[in-house]
């Protein structure tokens, strides 16, 4: 994901757990220097929701956005294609679609 980070590509995260918004902030960051871009979905409102009070999940996803991440909050995959030049495409069950090169996933339960 470095590698895709520092060549300008897109990387998605699924999950906003502890390490989907850790992940989320270091490529976010790596991406600042390129022309690559990152996005970190979930279904909660805010990153780490599941297992913080509502305002240190709040402070924790403004700074994975300060970092650039475009975030998608209350949205779950819904499908997965291919695009006809060979990137993946997820739709959501928001209707919002993104296409990527990359994708990491990171679930976590209770």
């Amino acid at each position: 994901m470095h590698e895709v980070a520092g060549k300008g590509g897109h990387i998605t995260i699924i999950g906003g757990g502890f390490l989907g918004s850790e992940l989320a902030c270091a490529l976010g960051y790596k991406t600042k220097s390129t022309k690559g871009s990152v996005t970190q979905v979930y279904p909660e409102y805010g990153n780490m929701a599941k297992v913080l009070p509502e305002y240190l999940s709040r402070w924790t996803t403004d700074k994975v956005k300060s970092e650039g991440v475009d975030i998608i909050t209350h949205s779950t995959v819904k499908d997965v294609t291919t695009t006809p030049d060979g990137k993946l495409k997820l739709s959501f069950d928001t209707g919002k679609e993104v296409g990527f090169i990359y994708t990491f996933s990171l679930v976590y339960t209770l």
